[in-house]
């Protein structure tokens, strides 16, 4: 079998492309059919975008999504270049802007003007909701990617990145729940030089009613590990649900079983680092700063879940 990709280019500008997923099978006979366009898969793509040797860049371009229909999605595929730390899809209501452009990294999660689609700081995942639970897309969505890039090699790189949607149209979708993002964090920290620092397990309770089905964690370069519990309250550890070690290369850990949500209940997590520096690090959206987040998907969807410092809020 062998799989080839449709694009066109938004107004023929190189960093917004739309492709369309076409299929070709070989008979045994070892002639191909005819391709398969799945027409119901959307890409959210950036690049190329130059990144010179020893810089770091987040770049924002704002396109259309493509679907002309209210869809839900069912899987989402990543496929990032080498010296991408991060990549965001948002859903937005900013004008189309194909050219990329500087930004702040995660300025739309702060300000309420976006909501993240899919948080990618891996440079392969993919995975399936499950059955009966779905991520809502309105037709004609125009969608916000910010990718940020580090390049610290002595020789210039190229960044870019996609995000595959793969969808149903919402009309002729099987009975499902609305799922959204979860994402919660603590910017207390403080490394000082050469030495170890840890967070200490935090923990937040989650809205009623509601079931998590899928965990990350966010780090950069001096973590050493992140962990998640769920908790029935503060100091509860028993039951951890995921334990990364590498910071480049975080889980996304599908739950099973799901975790429920009375209220009360909720999740701990704690980060940790070893500042390798001569300098006191702290919380910033650089690489050379640090982070401690954790991220996912829950259901039925009440909003993107904010936590900062366990300060939340619903958007």
């Amino acid at each position: 079998m062998w799989r080839y990709v449709l694009c066109m280019r938004f107004f023929a500008m190189p960093a917004g492309v739309l492709c369309v997923l076409a299929v070709a099978a070989c008979s045994s006979s070892g002639q191909t059919t005819a391709p398969t366009i799945d027409v119901n898969a959307l890409k959210a793509s950036v690049g190329p975008i130059d990144v010179p040797a020893g810089i770091e860049t987040t770049q924002c371009i704002v396109v259309p999504l493509g679907n002309k229909e209210d869809v839900v999605v069912q899987s989402i595929e990543v496929d990032l270049a080498p010296g991408s730390h991060h990549l965001i899809v948002y859903k937005t209501t900013e004008m189309e802007r194909t050219e990329p452009l500087n930004c702040a990294p995660f300025t739309g999660i702060a300000l309420g003007t976006d909501i993240p689609l899919f948080f990618a700081n891996k440079e392969k995942a993919e995975f399936s909701f499950p059955a009966g639970i779905a991520q809502e897309i309105p037709a004609n969505q125009m969608v916000k990617i910010e990718a940020h890039y580090i390049n610290p090699s002595a020789t210039a790189l190229q960044g870019k990145g996609t995000v595959t949607f793969h969808t149903l149209p919402k009309a002729t979708a099987p009975a499902y729940q609305p799922a959204n993002f979860l994402f919660w964090g603590n910017t207390h920290i403080d490394i000082p030089a050469g030495a170890s620092f840890s967070t200490g397990p935090q923990f937040q309770a989650a809205p009623s009613g509601t079931h998590l089905f899928l965990v990350t964690t966010h780090q950069h370069h001096l973590g050493t590990r992140a962990q998640i519990w769920a908790s029935a309250q503060a100091g509860d550890m028993s039951k951890p649900l995921t334990d990364d070690t590498d910071w480049s290369n975080p889980s996304w850990k599908m739950l099973s079983p799901q975790v429920d949500f009375n209220g009360t209940n909720g999740l701990s997590f704690q980060c940790d680092w070893m500042n390798t520096t001569s300098q006191t690090v702290s919380f910033g959206e650089s690489a050379n700063d640090e982070m401690c987040f954790i991220g996912g998907y829950y259901y039925p969807s009440q909003g993107l879940s904010l936590c900062v410092n366990g300060k939340c809020r619903i958007k």
